[in-house]
This record gives C-alpha cells, structure tokens and sequence, in this order.
C-alpha cells in the first residue's frame, strides 16, 4: 500500500464526487465538457510550474510513496492531482449553489478583493526571494485584481466554497505532506517559502489551491448567464 499511497489519495478524492455525479438535481457528470475544458487549462498552467519548481527542489516527492511512472519529473500521481482535486472542490461549489444559491456578489466584496490583491503583491514583493511565496502570492494578486475588473456573480459563491474546500483540504494535504507518515509524499524546501505551517502544510498552499480554484470556475462559469451584483 505504501508504494501506491498517493495513487490511492488520488482515486479517493475522485470517487467522492463520483458517487454523486449522475444524481438527477445536480448532474454533475452532464457538465464534462466545460469539466474537461477547465480541467485542461488548469493543467496547461500549473504542470509546467509544478515541474520547474520540482527541478529546482523548491519541492520534491518520496519515492517510497509512488509507483514508478513519471512526466519530466513529476509523478503520475501528482499529474492526477490537478484533475482529481479541481474536479473534488467545484463540486463543492456546485452543491452548495443547488441547495444554498448565492446568485449576487456584493461590490464591498469585489473591493475588499482588489485590497487583497493589493497587499498580496506587496506581500510577494516583500518575499521574493523566496519562490514559492513570491509566484504563488504574486500570480493570486493578478487573479484578484482581474476579478476586481470582470466583476463575476459568482465571486461570492466562490469564496464560500473555497472555504469549506478548506476542511477536506486540511486533511488530504496534511497526510501529503507528511502527518501520520515516517516521511511526507510532498516535502518542500523552506528556504523557499515561509516556513509557517498549518500542522504540516505549507500554508502558501491553501493560496496556491485558491488560485488554482479560482482559474477552475472562472472557466466553468465562462457565459453562463451572469446575474447582478449588489
């Protein structure tokens, strides 16, 4: 089991969504192709950041925790990563939207966004040193400010969602990264980010899943009838 523990975490993450997918309300399973297409793109964006920063040790992965398959260095389990925890966490966002619709965003929230894009960057800025801080801070920053510009609907919607996304997050990547194991399946280089943790995660990640969230909806939204905000 050992060897095949990622792999495992991967299908896990999967089949809870899975079980839902075909009931008749939500139909999850029916959006595949807008499913598909924000699944590709977020690949497109952040593999070729997972392998760079992979190269360059800014984190890394046990082989003990793996099976033998890999893409220019990264496991197949981490590549399965951006399709299976993407699909898990909008999947939140479309329940929660089926039995608690939220179909505004008030304007003090799009505000009070652009002044944490604001202090995101200056954040960065402050730490650029230290690469993962300074990409994932600076790259959410650009995310906010563009969000400040379109204006979604759904912003408020997203933000509820991502922060129950937090609760299972705490989980899967407290066991990634190393609670309850000999060693962690992802570690990382601390020299590269800020060295505070929340248990054993790295908190640049619950940033780097909200950006990777974030680009997820905005694509699953993309012309699906806006609504006003308030």
């Amino acid at each position: 089991m050992g060897s095949r523990l990622y792999l495992i975490i991967d299908l896990l993450i999967f089949l809870g969504p899975l079980t839902r997918a075909f009931e008749p309300r939500i139909y999850y399973i029916g959006k595949w192709k807008r499913l598909l297409g924000a699944t590709l793109i977020v690949m497109a964006l952040f593999i070729p950041w997972d392998i760079a920063f992979t190269h360059q040790g800014v984190w890394g992965f046990t082989d003990r925790y793996l099976i033998p398959w890999d893409f220019f260095g990264l496991p197949l389990e981490e590549i399965l990563f951006f399709v299976v925890v993407p699909w898990a966490c909008y999947f939140i966002f479309e329940v929660l939207q089926l039995f608690f619709p939220w179909k505004t965003t008030h304007r003090m929230t799009y505000l009070l966004t652009l002044v944490a894009g604001l202090a995101l960057i200056a954040f960065a800025l402050r730490h650029a040193q230290q690469s993962y801080t300074f990409w994932t801070f600076l790259l959410l920053a650009a995310s906010f400010g563009l969000v400040y510009v379109w204006k979604p609907w759904w912003l408020a919607a997203f933000l509820r969602s991502w922060a129950l996304a937090m609760l299972p997050f705490l989980v899967v990547n407290g066991i990634l990264t190393g609670s309850g194991l000999e060693e962690p399946i992802v570690w990382y280089d601390n020299l590269q980010n800020l060295g505070i943790r929340i248990g054993s995660i790295p908190i640049e990640d619950a940033f780097y899943g909200m950006l990777m969230m974030l680009i997820y909806t905005a694509v699953m939204q993309w012309k699906k009838n806006p609504k006003s905000f308030t």
